[in-house]
């Protein structure tokens, strides 16, 4: 794990016990090679259907403090994103998952303050990145002025096995310019006709653990995130929800929990035990882990294979 005194526990945090991933546009600028979304159908935007009032107040009618991780597409893309972070961070907490390629980017202090954003997850793409700015300097720039505004940004850098040779050279330069947090994010997929995070070898699991900040990485490199029969707060505290704002346990678990915007939201009373075979959830969700449970997964069995 990296030496970094950035402490990203999302989960404890007394002005958000409940958090929601929401999927909140499928639109996205970037065609990485390894994204499973599907871009095929046309781009749905949510705000298309709902005004950033009236989603907000949504939020608001559940009577329940959220850290709300808005996540694509792209976000900054979608029309009146500004607005809909404005009106949510009267009440709530976000956490922004974008590309930064957007100059809506630079607005986004005059409408949202640091103190609402639980962090900004900076995702560097490099194979698309470099074709838009080869040397990152548009979006360490977009880095920068987001930590200088003082929001805590984390670069997310996904470890698509043609880029392990140059990963650590690329923390190095992105430390170099100035950017305070990085984790390496494990590839969920196929490569050369090899799944992973299977196919990693030792040496690779152990240079990723090295770049990633997050406490969960080396299970998901070494498969072991197969959860079943543990207490899991999924259903209870943690949510995912699609861009027509039906609400459901988790992604590895749908069970439907009403719907956010006709007001049939309800959330089950406790923590309950894990009944899925595999977690897809795990930097999200928390649960009470015993090492001793965990069991190696199989993930090729559910990574949708990239057409």
């Amino acid at each position: 794990m990296q030496d970094t005194k950035f402490n990203l526990d999302i989960f404890n945090h007394p002005e958000y016990d409940y958090k929601i991933f929401w999927t909140i546009s499928d639109f996205c600028n970037f065609n990485c090679p390894y994204c499973y979304m599907d871009k095929s159908p046309p781009a749905q935007f949510i705000t298309k259907s709902y005004s950033p009032e009236f989603i907000a107040e949504c939020f608001n009618n559940t009577g329940i403090n959220w850290l709300i991780m808005l996540a694509g597409g792209e976000p900054f893309l979608m029309p009146k994103f500004l607005e809909l972070s404005r009106e949510l961070t009267k009440n709530h907490h976000l956490q922004i998952s974008t590309n930064l390629t957007p100059d809506t980017v630079f607005k986004f202090p005059d409408y949202v303050s640091p103190k609402r954003v639980m962090v900004i997850s900076a995702s560097l793409h490099v194979p698309q990145r470099k074709k838009v700015d080869p040397e990152f300097e548009k979006f360490i720039e977009k880095c920068l002025f987001l930590q200088q505004k003082g929001y805590r940004v984390v670069v997310n850098y996904v470890t698509w096995p043609p880029l392990l040779g140059r990963m650590e050279d690329d923390f190095a330069y992105l430390k170099k310019s100035g950017i305070q947090n990085m984790t390496a994010f494990t590839f969920l997929g196929t490569y050369n006709g090899k799944q992973y995070p299977e196919s990693y070898t030792e040496d690779q699991i152990q240079l990723i653990s090295k770049l990633a900040m997050y406490r969960r990485e080396e299970d998901i490199l070494r498969c072991n995130t197969k959860y079943k029969g543990i207490p899991c707060e999924a259903g209870h505290k943690y949510f995912t929800t699609d861009i027509d704002g039906n609400v459901y346990k988790c992604r590895s678990d749908m069970v439907k929990h009403g719907n956010l915007f006709d007001g049939s939201f309800k959330p089950a009373s406790k923590d309950r035990k894990c009944r899925a075979d595999y977690c897809i959830d795990t930097y999200m969700a928390e649960y009470i882990l015993n090492p001793k449970e965990k069991k190696p997964f199989n993930w090729s069995s559910i990574i949708p294979k990239k057409k």
